[in-house]
Protein backbone atom coordinates (compact mmCIF):
# COMPACT_ATOMS: atom_id res chain seq x y z
CA UNK A 1 0.00 0.00 0.00
CA UNK A 2 1.17 3.41 -1.24
CA UNK A 3 1.20 6.45 1.78
CA UNK A 4 0.83 9.97 -0.04
CA UNK A 5 0.32 13.27 2.31
CA UNK A 6 -0.99 16.21 0.50
CA UNK A 7 -0.72 19.35 2.89
CA UNK A 8 -2.00 22.76 2.09
CA UNK A 9 -0.60 25.95 3.94
CA UNK A 10 -2.05 29.50 3.98
CA UNK A 11 -0.21 32.19 5.27
CA UNK A 12 -0.63 35.94 4.80
CA UNK A 13 -0.20 38.68 7.29
CA UNK A 14 -2.73 41.34 5.42
CA UNK A 15 -4.99 39.33 3.77
CA UNK A 16 -7.59 39.49 7.29
CA UNK A 17 -7.90 41.93 10.01
CA UNK A 18 -5.56 38.92 12.08
CA UNK A 19 -2.99 37.18 10.65
CA UNK A 20 -3.94 34.35 8.69
CA UNK A 21 -2.24 30.91 9.19
CA UNK A 22 -4.02 28.27 7.88
CA UNK A 23 -2.78 24.20 7.70
CA UNK A 24 -4.79 20.83 6.29
CA UNK A 25 -2.78 17.82 5.70
CA UNK A 26 -4.23 14.67 4.27
CA UNK A 27 -3.18 11.00 3.30
CA UNK A 28 -4.89 9.64 0.69
CA UNK A 29 -6.79 6.98 0.52
CA UNK A 30 -9.73 5.25 -1.71
CA UNK A 31 -13.28 6.27 -1.26
CA UNK A 32 -14.58 4.85 2.01
CA UNK A 33 -11.44 2.75 3.06
CA UNK A 34 -8.12 3.38 5.19
CA UNK A 35 -6.33 1.81 1.97
CA UNK A 36 -3.68 3.87 0.35
CA UNK A 37 -4.25 4.83 -3.40
CA UNK A 38 -1.92 3.32 -5.59
CA UNK A 39 -2.31 3.94 -8.84
CA UNK A 40 -0.95 7.38 -10.54
CA UNK A 41 -0.25 8.92 -13.96
CA UNK A 42 3.21 10.06 -13.51
CA UNK A 43 4.09 13.76 -12.70
CA UNK A 44 3.97 14.84 -16.69
CA UNK A 45 4.28 18.60 -18.49
CA UNK A 46 3.31 19.10 -21.83
CA UNK A 47 3.33 22.20 -24.28
CA UNK A 48 0.90 23.85 -26.02
CA UNK A 49 0.73 25.98 -29.08
CA UNK A 50 -1.48 26.72 -32.09
CA UNK A 51 -0.98 28.17 -35.63
CA UNK A 52 -2.85 31.26 -34.53
CA UNK A 53 -5.20 32.61 -32.18
CA UNK A 54 -7.88 31.15 -33.98
CA UNK A 55 -7.03 27.73 -33.79
CA UNK A 56 -6.30 27.25 -30.18
CA UNK A 57 -7.99 24.13 -28.94
CA UNK A 58 -8.72 22.41 -25.57
CA UNK A 59 -6.73 19.37 -24.82
CA UNK A 60 -8.46 16.46 -23.07
CA UNK A 61 -6.45 15.58 -19.67
CA UNK A 62 -8.41 12.97 -18.22
CA UNK A 63 -10.95 10.56 -19.43
CA UNK A 64 -13.50 9.53 -16.72
CA UNK A 65 -14.02 6.20 -19.29
CA UNK A 66 -10.52 5.43 -18.11
CA UNK A 67 -10.39 5.59 -14.38
CA UNK A 68 -12.74 4.54 -11.37
CA UNK A 69 -16.31 6.02 -11.31
CA UNK A 70 -16.63 7.70 -7.77
CA UNK A 71 -13.36 6.79 -7.04
CA UNK A 72 -11.55 8.83 -4.37
CA UNK A 73 -9.03 10.18 -6.94
CA UNK A 74 -7.53 13.46 -6.91
CA UNK A 75 -5.84 16.09 -9.79
CA UNK A 76 -3.04 18.38 -9.54
CA UNK A 77 -2.22 20.52 -12.45
CA UNK A 78 -0.22 24.12 -12.61
CA UNK A 79 0.77 26.77 -15.27
CA UNK A 80 4.70 26.52 -15.76
CA UNK A 81 4.10 30.20 -18.08
CA UNK A 82 6.02 33.05 -16.25
CA UNK A 83 3.70 35.45 -17.94
CA UNK A 84 1.23 36.78 -15.38
CA UNK A 85 -1.77 37.28 -18.09
CA UNK A 86 -1.50 34.02 -19.11
CA UNK A 87 -3.43 31.20 -18.33
CA UNK A 88 -5.32 28.41 -18.69
CA UNK A 89 -8.97 27.42 -18.39
CA UNK A 90 -9.74 23.86 -16.90
CA UNK A 91 -12.88 22.32 -17.72
CA UNK A 92 -14.71 19.42 -16.52
CA UNK A 93 -17.13 18.52 -19.07
CA UNK A 94 -18.84 21.77 -20.08
CA UNK A 95 -18.48 23.25 -16.72
CA UNK A 96 -15.71 25.96 -16.24
CA UNK A 97 -13.87 25.17 -12.93
CA UNK A 98 -11.62 28.03 -13.22
CA UNK A 99 -8.42 29.59 -14.59
CA UNK A 100 -4.88 29.07 -13.64
CA UNK A 101 -2.83 32.18 -14.24
CA UNK A 102 0.69 31.81 -13.99
CA UNK A 103 2.39 29.91 -10.86
CA UNK A 104 -1.45 28.98 -10.24
CA UNK A 105 -2.12 25.16 -9.46
CA UNK A 106 -4.74 23.42 -8.55
CA UNK A 107 -5.64 20.09 -6.30
CA UNK A 108 -9.29 18.51 -6.50
CA UNK A 109 -11.15 15.49 -6.30
CA UNK A 110 -12.29 13.58 -9.24
CA UNK A 111 -15.55 10.86 -9.32
CA UNK A 112 -14.72 9.98 -12.85
CA UNK A 113 -18.17 9.72 -13.96
CA UNK A 114 -18.60 8.20 -17.46
CA UNK A 115 -21.01 8.26 -19.63
CA UNK A 116 -22.15 4.77 -21.68
CA UNK A 117 -19.88 3.88 -24.62
CA UNK A 118 -21.58 2.97 -28.45
CA UNK A 119 -21.80 -0.23 -29.24
CA UNK A 120 -22.90 -2.40 -32.20
CA UNK A 121 -22.74 -6.03 -33.84
CA UNK A 122 -21.47 -6.85 -37.29
CA UNK A 123 -23.20 -9.72 -38.97
CA UNK A 124 -20.78 -11.50 -41.63
CA UNK A 125 -23.16 -13.93 -44.07
CA UNK A 126 -23.84 -14.80 -47.31
CA UNK A 127 -21.11 -15.64 -49.75
CA UNK A 128 -18.09 -13.73 -49.26
CA UNK A 129 -14.84 -14.65 -51.86
CA UNK A 130 -11.43 -14.04 -51.30
CA UNK A 131 -10.40 -10.61 -51.78
CA UNK A 132 -13.71 -8.80 -50.76
CA UNK A 133 -13.11 -6.18 -48.94
CA UNK A 134 -15.01 -4.18 -45.65
CA UNK A 135 -13.92 -0.98 -44.52
CA UNK A 136 -14.68 0.73 -41.45
CA UNK A 137 -13.24 3.60 -39.35
CA UNK A 138 -10.35 4.18 -41.87
CA UNK A 139 -9.72 0.43 -41.38
CA UNK A 140 -9.98 -1.65 -44.30
CA UNK A 141 -9.90 -5.83 -44.32
CA UNK A 142 -9.01 -7.48 -47.17
CA UNK A 143 -10.86 -11.52 -47.13
CA UNK A 144 -8.39 -14.09 -47.34
CA UNK A 145 -10.91 -16.67 -47.93
CA UNK A 146 -14.80 -17.21 -48.29
CA UNK A 147 -15.31 -18.60 -44.58
CA UNK A 148 -17.63 -16.13 -42.64
CA UNK A 149 -16.14 -16.83 -39.45
CA UNK A 150 -12.49 -16.69 -40.73
CA UNK A 151 -13.72 -13.17 -42.31
CA UNK A 152 -14.95 -12.07 -38.70
CA UNK A 153 -11.54 -13.16 -37.22
CA UNK A 154 -9.72 -10.64 -39.65
CA UNK A 155 -12.02 -8.00 -38.80
CA UNK A 156 -11.34 -8.59 -35.50
CA UNK A 157 -7.66 -8.58 -35.09
CA UNK A 158 -7.22 -5.36 -36.84
CA UNK A 159 -6.87 -1.87 -34.84
CA UNK A 160 -9.21 0.65 -35.17
CA UNK A 161 -9.15 4.19 -33.90
CA UNK A 162 -11.93 4.48 -32.25
CA UNK A 163 -13.11 1.00 -31.57
CA UNK A 164 -12.55 -2.17 -29.65
CA UNK A 165 -13.63 -5.61 -30.95
CA UNK A 166 -14.87 -8.83 -29.31
CA UNK A 167 -15.06 -11.79 -31.36
CA UNK A 168 -15.52 -15.63 -30.59
CA UNK A 169 -13.55 -18.18 -32.55
CA UNK A 170 -16.23 -19.90 -35.33
CA UNK A 171 -18.55 -17.62 -35.09
CA UNK A 172 -19.16 -15.10 -38.05
CA UNK A 173 -20.22 -12.10 -35.74
CA UNK A 174 -17.67 -9.13 -34.17
CA UNK A 175 -19.07 -6.79 -31.20
CA UNK A 176 -17.33 -3.15 -31.85
CA UNK A 177 -17.25 -0.98 -28.31
CA UNK A 178 -16.18 2.65 -28.92
CA UNK A 179 -13.33 3.60 -27.09
CA UNK A 180 -14.72 6.26 -25.48
CA UNK A 181 -18.17 7.56 -24.06
CA UNK A 182 -20.26 9.29 -26.66
CA UNK A 183 -23.14 10.63 -27.69
CA UNK A 184 -25.83 8.81 -29.64
CA UNK A 185 -24.77 10.47 -32.97
CA UNK A 186 -21.61 8.20 -32.64
CA UNK A 187 -23.54 4.59 -33.58
CA UNK A 188 -25.25 6.88 -36.76
CA UNK A 189 -21.87 7.60 -37.91
CA UNK A 190 -20.96 3.80 -37.20
CA UNK A 191 -24.07 2.39 -39.30
CA UNK A 192 -23.53 4.40 -42.15
CA UNK A 193 -19.28 4.12 -42.16
CA UNK A 194 -18.91 0.27 -42.86
CA UNK A 195 -18.37 -0.32 -46.58
CA UNK A 196 -18.17 -3.54 -48.21
CA UNK A 197 -16.82 -4.46 -51.35
CA UNK A 198 -17.76 -8.20 -52.27
CA UNK A 199 -17.90 -9.72 -55.69
CA UNK A 200 -20.53 -12.18 -54.31
CA UNK A 201 -23.90 -11.27 -52.39
CA UNK A 202 -21.60 -11.54 -49.12
CA UNK A 203 -23.05 -9.08 -46.00
CA UNK A 204 -21.72 -7.11 -43.19
CA UNK A 205 -25.05 -6.12 -41.43
CA UNK A 206 -25.15 -3.66 -38.20
CA UNK A 207 -27.29 -4.37 -35.61
CA UNK A 208 -27.83 -4.49 -32.11
CA UNK A 209 -26.79 -0.76 -31.65
CA UNK A 210 -26.25 0.48 -27.77
CA UNK A 211 -26.69 4.13 -28.19
CA UNK A 212 -23.77 6.11 -26.29
CA UNK A 213 -24.37 9.15 -23.72
CA UNK A 214 -21.41 11.68 -23.55
CA UNK A 215 -19.11 11.40 -20.65
CA UNK A 216 -19.79 14.32 -17.89
CA UNK A 217 -16.46 14.39 -16.21
CA UNK A 218 -13.76 14.55 -18.79
CA UNK A 219 -11.11 17.01 -17.81
CA UNK A 220 -10.37 19.59 -20.81
CA UNK A 221 -7.64 22.15 -20.14
CA UNK A 222 -7.50 25.14 -22.93
CA UNK A 223 -4.32 28.12 -22.98
CA UNK A 224 -5.31 31.40 -23.33
CA UNK A 225 -2.99 32.34 -26.15
CA UNK A 226 -1.67 30.37 -29.03
CA UNK A 227 2.27 30.98 -28.73
CA UNK A 228 4.03 27.85 -26.23
CA UNK A 229 2.83 27.12 -22.57
CA UNK A 230 3.56 24.73 -20.41
CA UNK A 231 1.56 23.09 -17.87
CA UNK A 232 2.08 20.67 -15.01
CA UNK A 233 -0.62 17.66 -14.45
CA UNK A 234 -0.56 14.42 -12.20
CA UNK A 235 -3.32 12.13 -10.99
CA UNK A 236 -3.78 9.44 -8.19
CA UNK A 237 -6.43 7.08 -8.78
CA UNK A 238 -7.64 4.26 -7.86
Amino acid sequence: MATTIASLNLTSTDLLSDSLSLSAIATLTTAGSSTGLTQSSGLTRRTTSAASAAAIQASVLYRAGDYTANGANKVYIKNMSGTAAQYFTVHIDQEEIGRLYAGDWMFMPWNATSGTKAAFTVTIAATWAAGDTWTFDGITMTAADSTTANIAAQIDALNYPNWTTTHVATESTVIFTARYASDATEVVYATADGTLDTAGNGTADISSSTAGTASESDITIRPSVHTDMTYETLLIHE
